[in-house]
């Protein structure tokens, strides 16, 4: 059988290199460019034929004139991305509708990442996590006019618990800064809750395994504390609970009774550890927070004048004795009604301000406005929920005036804002594209601007239109002036493209 010629085999390696090699060059040269390096390649091989060349020599020459064909390769496919036409590629995706859309989405995934998922947006938009929410409700004392908001005087708590007809359940609340020795032996700053017996079977709360709380489970437990999810999954690893398993909070040792499920929280987020504290501790001089449950179908006013009416035939005064319930699940979502107040007062501000200039809109421009607007708006609101202190609440479950007015302030701020820059970015748009317009040419006289000829003119970059804008607008006449440009400019944009 006769030997097949090794350098052949050499060869035709090469050239299946070269023919791989060829896939980076550009779709338009890669026939040519082949064809030539082929050719090359083959008359290299019949040039070292004829000088006598041994095998080993022909091979390597071979071999390293096949890798001299993936750097010209390469080289061709680097020219497709030239600095100056990338910068203007990125220029162009940039002032495209699109980028716009995709770029204020991006904001909305970052605040997403940045604040964990959105925490706060989640336990305003979601129902609360209690049994019945609908029926749970904060008690406070002193909303007159000109009177301030107060907790609940503890021996009011238990008139309400036996002569009320209305409430099903009622439960004391409240919360201080905290010191709490953690598993390194470090004394840690944290908030804790101290509540009644009953104040998590009213509610209905969870354990992490599901279970119910009951008033049972803390009724001879006067050294018991709940633990929150988050607290107990940072601090001890979310390691399974045991009967022996104790913390020292404040100087004094508590037995974990277990721990809240997930989704729980209470008026704040930031409480770490609840202790049940024994009613027969509290005195006549000591206010406290009071959340209460109603009976099905009762009306809060109807609650409102029992819970009064019980407290003046034990001898206190009319004005005193002035109470209000604030339902939990309407308190919680009140923050809305300060971003809606907030959004109108910036639509009327900013209409009074860019009144006319977005008349005469299509279809796909109002389409492409809405959206904008609406995702800028999102922004506004997703922020001011998750790094301020909008949805707060106080600890008696009313307004908190060292923030709503604050956070309504600065949702206001925040929708003009984005109303205002929204119609800034639409009136410096094509009107046909909707990209955003640029090769931005000053013209005119800057000492004529009583002649209206001082100004700056944008060019569509697909031949669309020009906009001029004025330096100073003439009362009779709108600010801003698009004119359509007719399809003899189509070649001059198209050579740009």
């Amino acid at each position: 059988m006769r030997r097949r010629d090794p350098m052949l085999d050499t060869l035709e390696r090469s050239l299946l290199f070269v023919r791989i090699a060829s896939l980076l060059v550009p779709a338009c040269l890669r026939t040519e460019w082949r064809m030539e390096w082929e050719a090359e390649l083959q008359h290299a091989f019949l040039r070292m034929r004829e000088r006598g060349d041994s095998e080993a020599q022909a091979q390597s020459k071979l071999r390293q004139f096949a890798r001299g064909s993936l750097l010209d390769a390469a080289w061709h496919w680097f020219r497709l991305f030239e600095r100056e036409r990338l910068l203007d590629d990125l220029v162009r995706c940039s002032q495209s509708p699109w980028f716009c859309l995709a770029g204020i989405t991006a904001v909305i995934i970052a605040i997403g990442l940045v604040s964990g998922l959105l925490p706060m947006t989640r336990a305003v938009l979601l129902p609360l996590p209690y049994a019945d929410a609908r029926r749970i409700a904060t008690v406070s004392q002193g909303v007159a006019p000109l009177s301030s908001r107060t907790g609940i005087q503890t021996n009011w708590v238990p008139l309400w618990q036996i002569q009320s007809k209305l409430l099903e359940g009622v439960a004391t609340y409240a919360w201080r800064e905290e010191s709490i020795v953690d598993l390194a032996g470090r004394s840690v700053q944290i908030l804790g809750a101290r509540v009644s017996e009953n104040f998590f079977s009213l509610l209905g709360a969870r354990g992490n395994d599901g279970r119910v709380f009951r008033r049972d489970d803390f009724r001879s437990c006067s050294d018991c504390v709940v633990l929150t999810y988050e607290f107990w999954r940072r601090n001890y690893g979310g390691r399974r609970l045991n009967g022996n398993m104790s913390i020292l909070l404040s100087g004094k040792r508590y037995r974990v009774a277990g721990v809240l499920e997930n989704r729980f929280w209470f008026l704040s987020r930031h409480i770490a550890v609840w202790s049940v504290a024994s009613p027969s501790t509290q005195t006549r001089q000591v206010r406290t927070g009071v959340v209460v449950r109603l009976y099905p179908e009762v009306a809060k006013k109807a609650a409102e004048m029992e819970l009064g009416s019980i407290v003046r035939a034990a001898g206190v005064g009319a004005w005193d004795s002035i109470v209000e319930l604030s339902p939990l699940q309407d308190r919680v979502r009140l923050v809305f009604g300060s971003f809606a107040l907030a959004f109108v007062l910036a639509i009327v501000i900013t209409i009074a301000s860019f009144r006319s200039r977005l008349t005469g809109m299509n279809l796909r421009q109002v389409v492409f406005f809405g959206v904008k607007t609406l995702l800028l708006l999102i922004v506004v609101l997703l922020a001011g929920l998750e790094f301020t202190w909008a949805p707060s609440i106080t600890m008696i479950g009313g307004t908190d005036l060292r923030t709503e007015p604050l956070s309504t302030w600065l949702f206001l701020l925040g929708c003009m804002g984005v109303l205002s820059w929204s119609i800034y970015d639409q009136r410096r748009r094509c009107r046909v594209c909707l990209r955003r317009l640029g090769l931005a040419a000053q013209v005119g006289c800057p000492g004529c601007l009583l002649l209206n000829w001082a100004g700056t003119e944008l060019v569509c970059a697909d031949g669309h239109g020009m906009l001029h804008i004025p330096e100073m607008a003439p009362s009779w006449q709108e600010p801003d002036q698009w004119t359509s440009l007719d399809n003899s400019w189509t070649e001059l944009f198209a050579a740009k493209r």
